[in-house]
């Protein structure tokens, strides 16, 4: 498709909408890319934002000011229609030419790279080395947090933690309480992290053998295992890797490995993509159960202490994600209970009750971090988990909520 086609009938694509508060009372929208092809960040008043539902590929601009027309009663003048356009395909939001060859340019350009650079660095966390560090240490501070690690216990060890993926400012105590009790058993010698994949892949896993950067070193991957895990898997596991170049939810974690055990132990970043409905029958299904099963045997073959990363956040409700109302109150406690009573069937390394009761309450909490605890539950040989932290962050003034928590395996 040309750009000229694409603009005629503009097709809008996968992008984050969420509510600002407008001045003067009056409602606009935010529009982001929560892949991160763009990196523009559009505010558009109320009645461009309603125009968006149209940008199908279906609808002519004429056919799109028509539609308005009859859904709200008033005009969109085909002028500011035609610069709407313009303006997200200059933004790469349109389905087009510009947007397809920018997107080429850089899958090009990541695959070539050896390294997978910190994408965060300065956004979501500090990118000057020692303030990091500070920073860190700070989130073990009590009394949000548990204290700074004491001695290893040599005779303990830990397979696995679940830690959430949230703002490092939102959430961070809630990742130094699972972080602490890892620093002091004996130290893992390969760590599996198992990041949320935000954004829809082809295959429910996608792998890297990039090594990660942050601002305090880079940590090594260990190609071998991955390797393994290609081989025994089959399908094709790199098909997303561009995935990777964004996503925070690996990242965040590398930190926190980088802080505590150094920049020596290597690390398989492993992004998961798959809801609940998805483990059962069909292609998507039949690939879980391959990779669950060729990660519990490669551990299990594997003499090195493996420790298993669950980067995962919790309930996701309120506007910003689709509610009408935002939450506080009884109806937040309603939210945080039935995590509770979730995180139980993780607590107990029960993977198909786990699935079970999101499937039962129609995942209406929107639990993002699902993929990653659902693999760690099927891979991880444990006895029982227990929840060291769980909290909420307030995602914007309206009341959306994300709730998160961490949970250590024995």
């Amino acid at each position: 498709m040309n750009n000229e086609n694409s603009l005629l009938r503009p097709q809008l694509r996968y992008v984050d909408v969420f509510p600002v508060p407008g001045e003067q009372g009056k409602q606009s929208f935010g529009i982001r890319d929560p892949q991160h092809v763009s990196d523009k960040v559009l505010r558009l008043q109320a009645e461009a934002a309603y125009a968006l539902q149209f940008f199908d590929g279906r609808h002519t601009l004429p056919e799109i000011g028509t539609a308005y027309r009859e859904k709200y009663g008033i005009e969109f003048p085909l002028e500011l229609l035609e610069q709407l356009c313009q303006l997200l395909d200059q933004g790469y939001f349109l389905i087009s030419d510009n947007f397809e060859n920018h997107y080429r340019r850089l899958v090009a350009s990541f695959h070539q790279a050896s390294v997978r650079e910190a994408f965060h660095a300065g956004v979501s966390y500090d990118e000057n080395p020692a303030a990091l560090n500070e920073a860190l240490g700070r989130l073990f501070a009590r009394p949000a947090g548990p204290g700074l690690p004491e001695a290893r216990d040599p005779d303990r060890r830990i397979p696995g933690i679940v830690v959430p993926h949230i703002d490092l400012r939102l959430g961070g105590p809630a990742y130094a309480w699972a972080y602490k009790e890892l620093a002091e058993s004996e130290s893992p010698e390969l760590f599996v992290i198992l990041g949320t994949g935000h954004n829809a892949t082809r295959n429910p896993y996608v792998l890297t053998r990039k090594r990660f950067a942050t601002p305090l070193g880079e940590v090594p991957v260990e190609t071998e295992f991955i390797s393994d895990l290609e081989e025994i898997h089959g399908g094709e596991l790199f098909e997303d890797e561009l995935a990777h170049r964004s996503e925070h939810t690996i990242e965040f974690q590398v930190l926190f490995i980088q802080q505590l055990f150094g920049n020596g132990i290597p690390v398989v970043p492993v992004l998961c993509s798959f809801s609940y409905a998805n483990p059962g029958d069909g292609p998507a299904g039949e690939s879980i159960e391959r990779f669950t099963d060729a990660l519990r045997n490669l551990i299990a073959e594997d003499d090195r202490r493996i420790c298993l990363i669950a980067s995962a956040d919790l309930a996701h409700v309120g506007p910003r994600y689709g509610d009408a109302d935002g939450f506080s109150g009884e109806e937040l406690d309603a939210v945080k209970r039935a995590d509770r009573e979730m995180l139980g069937y993780v607590e107990r390394v029960d993977a198909e009750g786990f699935r079970g009761y999101l499937a039962e309450e129609g995942d209406r909490r929107r639990i993002c971090g699902f993929s990653p605890i659902y693999t760690m539950l099927k891979s991880m040989r444990a006895e029982r988990g227990r929840v060291v932290a769980h909290d909420h962050g307030e995602m914007d003034p309206i009341g959306s909520i994300c709730s998160f928590a961490s949970v250590v395996f024995e």
